[in-house]
């Protein structure tokens, strides 16, 4: 056999081997794809997907999915009789019948070794759209565009994701939320246990547009100006100037880490961490001059989340500085703790909140509904899991410290579980008064006598005398509510087993009626 004979068969010989790769990858894509449709069902209800439809191709495959959010008559029961009831009730009620929302996926799949012209099994390209918003609706989204999503299936199994939201607008004369384009990406293991991510955002605005009403309006349906055909316009009458209000967040960008754990979502232990170049908060009444109502700069902020048996921890730290009002912080920082959360307890919770956005996704949120706090059926969940909590003994605990001028002072506040009560003793009294007399709550403020003027005018009393304040001060120490070391300013609170200390003198609680007594 002649070289050229040899060339041509090793040639044919990968192109059957690269063909059969790309075969075998399109057809593990497919299954992978189908799989995470499942998975998106079983999470959404399985009445959230409307269709799905996926034409296989040698070397590219299409996919269509459309989910769809419908109302309680068109989601219980015949859909013909539903529609003929929704129709007759939009009739009697002189209403157009309420259209269902559609999402469309329209998924492009890339499979082979080389798959996108990178190396991977496949590459997923989905782009959005959504379809029965009424008219009103559809203006709030016209300088919106849909977002995208990569994914792209390793070789070796796991895969990578980029999600992109272009630059845009949404929101009308009231209310607007403008942004640039966001980029996130996040990595799955093959394992799909260990996941990591990061997301930038330049720059998220938003504004908002409080009309003062007449006074002579009895309510917001009797508000406008009469028409003179007997109806009213849907502009409220201008009793005053109008306030907006503005809340700018630059520069922010974050990352995290963490392990997954089949029923729990968006606690496995891990750490994220981030941060905020800038964050602005403005307000102006009518066409007075803008003032500012916070400016915080360089606030980063860190969370780490640990798993001891079955309990789940973190810990959020967070620091800044800038001004709040008149105040000028040269640091503020915040230092926020929840130990022994009941894991199972937790999954419970998180199982009924599936529940409520499921109901809510199908429009049939209803005092009946599980979704409702108030149901039997929330209660029933509450019951199954809130001994679980309990028993793990949870706490929460919050330190905040600021320096104003040099001067630091510290803000500490928590809750702690601190005994188990006995079932009997839960069903006499209630979760609540058991809770009370079964946790220690704690609050203590530590600041410098020094500050005391720097807050009494940002309380607007600039001109108050010194001689004043320290009157003031002097009362509030002999009536035991402030105590005072030379310079230094403190104040404690402590409840424990339904007993109240302020300062470590006792003091009464007042009483609660106890049922059946």
């Amino acid at each position: 056999m002649n070289k050229k004979k040899v060339v041509i068969a090793v040639a044919a010989a990968l192109l059957v081997v690269y063909g059969g790769a790309t075969w075998y990858m399109g057809e593990s894509a497919r299954r992978h794809y189908e799989e995470a449709i499942a998975e998106a069902q079983e999470f959404l209800g399985p009445k959230a997907v409307l269709s799905h439809e996926y034409e296989r191709g040698f070397w590219t495959s299409k996919d269509k999915l459309v989910l769809q959010w419908n109302s309680p008559a068109a989601d219980s029961g015949d859909a013909s009789a539903a529609a003929a009831a929704a129709a007759a009730a939009a009739a009697q009620a002189n209403a157009p019948a309420a259209q269902a929302v559609r999402i469309t996926i329209d998924s492009t799949l890339r499979h082979g070794p080389f798959a996108g012209a990178r190396l991977a099994a496949a590459v997923v390209e989905s782009r959005f759209s959504i379809e029965g918003l009424d008219e009103a609706d559809q203006k709030l989204l016209v300088k919106a565009s849909a977002p995208t999503l990569t994914t792209v299936h390793r070789l070796g199994g796991g895969y990578d994701v980029a999600f992109a939201l272009p630059a845009g607008e949404v929101g009308d004369d009231i209310q607007t939320l403008r942004w640039q384009a966001l980029s996130a990406e996040m990595r799955v293991d093959a394992s799909r246990r260990d996941v990591s991510g990061s997301w930038k955002w330049p720059e998220v605005h938003m504004s908002s547009v409080e009309l003062a009403e007449s006074e002579n309006d009895d309510d917001d349906d009797a508000g406008g100006e009469a028409n003179g055909d007997g109806t009213r316009s849907s502009v409220p009458e201008q009793a005053g100037p109008a306030k907006r209000m503005d809340i700018g967040m630059y520069g922010i960008q974050s990352e995290f880490e963490m392990r997954t754990e089949e029923g729990l979502w968006l606690f496995g232990p891990g750490f994220g961490k981030g941060r905020f170049d800038k964050i602005v908060v403005t307000q102006a009444v009518g066409d007075a001059p803008v003032k500012n109502v916070a400016e915080l700069h360089d606030l980063g902020y860190t969370t780490v989340l640990k798993r001891t048996d079955n309990t789940l921890g973190w810990t959020t730290t967070a620091q800044t500085k800038g001004s709040v009002g008149s105040l000028v912080f040269d640091s503020l920082a915040m230092e926020e703790t929840v130990s022994r959360i009941d894991i199972d307890a937790l999954k419970m919770f998180q199982k009924a909140m599936l529940t409520a956005y499921r109901n809510a996704a199908a429009e049939d949120a209803s005092p009946a509904s599980p979704a409702s706090p108030a149901s039997p059926e929330a209660f029933a969940a509450w019951r199954e899991a809130g001994p679980l909590f309990i028993a793990a003994l949870p706490g929460y605990a919050v330190k905040l410290t600021a320096v104003l001028e040099g001067q630091q002072a510290t803000l500490e506040y928590g809750l702690q579980i601190s005994k188990v009560p006995p079932a009997k003793e839960v069903e006499e009294l209630g979760w609540g008064l058991v809770m009370l007399q079964g946790a220690t709550a704690h609050a203590a403020l530590h600041m410098p006598k020094a500050l005391l003027p720097v807050i009494a005018k940002s309380l607007g009393q600039e001109g108050m005398p010194a001689e004043q304040l320290d009157d003031m001060l002097e009362l509030a120490v002999a009536q035991g509510f402030i105590r005072q070391e030379g310079d230094q300013l403190s104040s404690t609170v402590k409840l424990d087993a339904g007993k109240l200390e302020l300062n470590g003198k006792s003091m009464q609680l007042p009483s609660f009626p106890m049922p059946g007594r």
